[in-house]
C-alpha cells in the first residue's frame, strides 16, 4: 500500500502549481489516513497554511490489490469531486477544528462515478511526456526511459489526435508522431500504455531499418532532421 500511496501522490502533484480544472482549489496536502482513506487537503491560491480555508477530501483506498482501481483513478475522482462542489454545492461536514471534510466515497457512490480512470486529452499528453522523460511516476530511474537509446528534447501537440515528440537519437534530433486518442473510440488514450516501451522496441540500434519505413518526407519541421509517423503503429 505504501507504493500505491506514493503513486497517488505523484499523480496528484500537478495540482500543487495549478488549480483543479474549473475550480480555484489547489492541492496543498496529501497522505494516507489509516488503511482505508487517502486524504487530500485543498486550499485557495496563496493560502496553503490557512486551515480555516481548507477543504479535506477523503478518497477511499482499495482494501486489497484485487480491488485496486488504479492510482490514476484518484486524479479523476478529485477533479469530479471539486467540480461537483463548485457546481452543485455538496453538503459539507466539519471536523472538530471547523475544517470542511468531504467523504468522497459517499459522494461518488451517489453520483455513480465509474471505477475506470477518467482520462482527458491533457492527461494523455502529460503521460507521454512523463513516460519518455523517465518521470518517477512511471519509472524508477529518472532522466530518460532509455538513456542509452534516446533523450527527450521537446514536444508539440500538433492536433487533438497527434503528439509530436522530439528525441535525440544517434546524435540527431528526430520527430516522432504518436496518437494520443484511441483510433476506435476517439477518446484520449488511457495513461500507462507505455509509449517508452514501444519506442524502445522500434529504436533498436541493431535494427535501423525498422524505423525507416515510418519516415515522412518533406515535413518542413525545423526542430528535427526527420519525422516518423507512428500514430497507427503505437
Amino acid at each position: 500500500m505504501e507504493d500505491f500511496s506514493s503513486r497517488v501522490l505523484l499523480a496528484l502533484r500537478r495540482f500543487i502549481g495549478v488549480p483543479l480544472p474549473g475550480t480555484a482549489w489547489y492541492v496543498y496536502g496529501a497522505h494516507p489516513l489509516g488503511d482505508t482513506v487517502f486524504r487530500v487537503r485543498l486550499n485557495g491560491p496563496g493560502h496553503p497554511a490557512d486551515p480555516a480555508g481548507s477543504l479535506l477530501v477523503d478518497l477511499p483506498l482499495p482494501e486489497s490489490a484485487a480491488e485496486e482501481r488504479g492510482w490514476w483513478w484518484y486524479v479523476g475522482a478529485l477533479r469530479r469531486i471539486t467540480r461537483l462542489i463548485s457546481e452543485t454545492g455538496i453538503p459539507l461536514a466539519y471536523n472538530d477544528d471547523g475544517v470542511a471534510v468531504v467523504d468522497a466515497a459517499a459522494v461518488l457512490e451517489e453520483e455513480s462515478f465509474p471505477d475506470e480512470p477518467e482520462v482527458t486529452l491533457e492527461d494523455a499528453v502529460d503521460y507521454v511526456i512523463g513516460d519518455l522523460c523517465g518521470d518517477a511516476l512511471w519509472h524508477e530511474t529518472p532522466a530518460s526511459a532509455a538513456s542509452g537509446l534516446y533523450r527527450m528534447m521537446g514536444f508539440d501537440l500538433r492536433t487533438s489526435d497527434t503528439l509530436r515528440v522530439y528525441l535525440l537519437h544517434q546524435n540527431r534530433v528526430i520527430g516522432v508522431d504518436l496518437a494520443v486518442r484511441d483510433g476506435e473510440t476517439g477518446q484520449p488514450r488511457t495513461v500507462g500504455w507505455w509509449a517508452s516501451a514501444k519506442l524502445t522496441a522500434l529504436l533498436r540500434p541493431d535494427d535501423p531499418a525498422s524505423l525507416a519505413v515510418y519516415r515522412i518526407s518533406d515535413t518542413g519541421d525545423p526542430m528535427c532532421e526527420a519525422v516518423y509517423d507512428l500514430t497507427r503503429w503505437a
